[in-house]
C-alpha cells in the first residue's frame, strides 16, 4: 500500500504520540534510583524523600523537611543516618530550616494548626521564626517577627534578613543569646517598594560572604495577571545602598538560591533554556552564577529538558568547601514540591568534563 503525503504526516504524528506516552509512562513508573542511573556519574542519591536541603554549620550532615510543610530532619552524609529533629515538640507544620552560623536551626512556623486541606496557607500570610538552640532541641525560641517565604542567614555571622508580609519589603538584624535565650536586635528595613505602584515581589536568599556587606535576593515583577512573571537575581549592598543586577533575562525565570563560600558565585534555578512558550511553567534546572555582573551562568542539570513535563532540579545548597551541592528531585507542578534530594559532586563534574570534552547540557 502506498501511502500519500498526508497519509504519511499522520503516520508520523501518530508514532511520536505513542512514543511520548511510552516515554512519560516510564518515567512515571521508574523510581529515583532507576532514574539516577540514566544520569551522569556526578550526580547520586542521598535521599529518595523530603523536600528543601540545608547544609549543617560544618556540612558533615544536611536538614530537610519530610514535605513542604512538615518535621525537620537530618542525615549524615558519611553514615547516611537519618533522625527526626523536631519529634520533640508540637507545631502546626515548619515551611523552612535553615542553620545558623553557630549550629543553631532557624526555623519559619505557620500557625499552631495545622490545616490539611490548604497546608500552604500560611505561607504568604506570615510564617514566624524561631531559633531551635542545640542545648535545647525541644524548646524552639521565638523572634517575634514574621516573614514571607524562606529567610536568609549569613554562613559567618548571626545576621538574618526576611521578607515580610506581601514581599515588598525586606528587613534584616542580628540574632543575640542573653543567658542563652535568642532575640533580635538592630531590626531595620533595608529594601522597600510599600508606597511603589509597580507590581514587585521580593525574595531574601543569602548574605554574600566573607564580608557580609552585600544580601542576595530575587526580585520579582509584572502585572495584576501575574506578578512573578519576571525574576531576576540582585544584591543589595548594606554599607553604600547600592543595588546589582546579577542576571539580566526578560521573561525568564532567574531566582536566587545557594551560595558558594567565597562569594564568586552562587547556584540559581533558571528556566532560560526553555523557549518562550514553555517558560514560568516550573520547567527550571540549576546554573551556576559568576557574581561579578557579567551575567555568566553553566547549566549544571538538565532535569526539565531530560524528563519533560515531568521533573527539574531544583533547591540547590552549597557547602562549605564549594564541592557539593545538595539538591532537591523536583516535581514540574508547583514552588518547591518535589521527593528527595541529590548530591552533585563539583570534584567529579570537572574531572567529567575534561574526561569527555563534556559539553554543557
Amino acid at each position: 500500500m502506498i501511502l500519500n503525503k498526508t497519509d504519511r504526516m499522520k503516520k508520523t504524528v501518530l508514532i511520536t504520540a505513542i512514543l511520548f506516552l511510552q516515554f512519560m509512562n516510564s518515567a512515571n513508573s521508574q523510581t529515583i534510583e532507576s532514574l539516577v542511573q540514566e544520569l551522569p556519574p556526578y550526580f547520586s542519591v542521598l535521599t529518595t524523600w523530603g523536600v528543601r536541603p540545608e547544609w549543617d554549620e560544618k556540612s558533615e550532615n544536611i536538614y530537610f523537611l519530610n514535605k513542604l510543610v512538615g518535621d525537620v530532619f537530618k542525615i549524615n552524609i558519611a553514615t547516611r543516618e537519618v533522625s527526626h529533629v523536631t519529634a520533640g515538640f508540637y507545631h502546626g507544620g515548619i515551611h523552612r530550616v535553615l542553620c545558623l552560623s553557630n549550629g543553631d536551626l532557624l526555623l519559619a512556623m505557620g500557625s499552631a494548626i495545622f490545616d490539611a486541606a490548604n497546608p500552604e496557607k500560611d505561607r504568604h500570610a506570615g510564617l514566624g521564626l524561631y531559633v531551635l538552640t542545640k542545648d535545647k532541641p525541644n524548646s524552639p525560641y521565638p523572634l517575634n517577627v514574621y516573614c514571607d517565604e524562606g529567610p536568609a542567614v549569613s554562613k559567618n555571622s548571626m545576621k538574618i534578613a526576611w521578607t515580610i508580609e506581601g514581599q515588598r519589603e525586606i528587613k534584616a538584624g542580628e540574632i543575640n543569646y542573653e543567658k542563652g535565650v535568642p532575640y533580635l536586635k538592630d531590626v531595620e528595613t533595608i529594601i522597600s517598594y510599600a508606597d511603589s505602584s509597580e507590581y514587585v515581589r521580593l525574595e531574601t536568599q543569602d548574605f554574600r560572604p566573607p564580608l557580609n556587606e552585600e544580601l542576595i535576593y530575587t526580585h520579582y515583577w509584572g502585572d495584576e495577571k501575574d506578578q512573578y512573571y519576571n525574576s531576576q537575581v540582585f544584591g543589595f549592598n548594606l554599607n553604600t545602598k547600592k543595588t546589582t543586577k546579577y542576571t539580566d533575562l526578560p521573561k525568564s525565570y532567574n531566582e536566587a538560591e545557594g551560595i558558594f563560600h567565597d562569594g564568586n558565585y552562587m547556584v540559581i534555578e533558571s528556566d532560560r533554556h526553555q523557549p518562550m512558550e514553555e517558560r514560568n511553567k516550573y520547567k527550571l534546572d540549576i546554573y551556576k552564577l559568576k557574581l561579578d555582573g557579567s551575567g555568566e551562568v553553566e547549566r549544571l542539570a538538565d532535569f526539565s529538558t531530560r524528563y519533560l513535563n515531568l521533573i527539574k532540579s531544583d533547591n540547590p545548597v552549597v557547602n562549605n568547601k564549594g564541592n557539593r551541592i545538595a539538591h532537591q528531585f523536583g516535581f514540574q507542578k508547583g514552588a518547591g514540591d518535589g521527593r528527595g534530594i541529590f548530591l552533585f559532586d563539583l570534584d567529579l563534574y570537572e574531572k567529567h568534563k575534561k574526561k569527555t570534552k563534556f559539553k554543557k547540557p
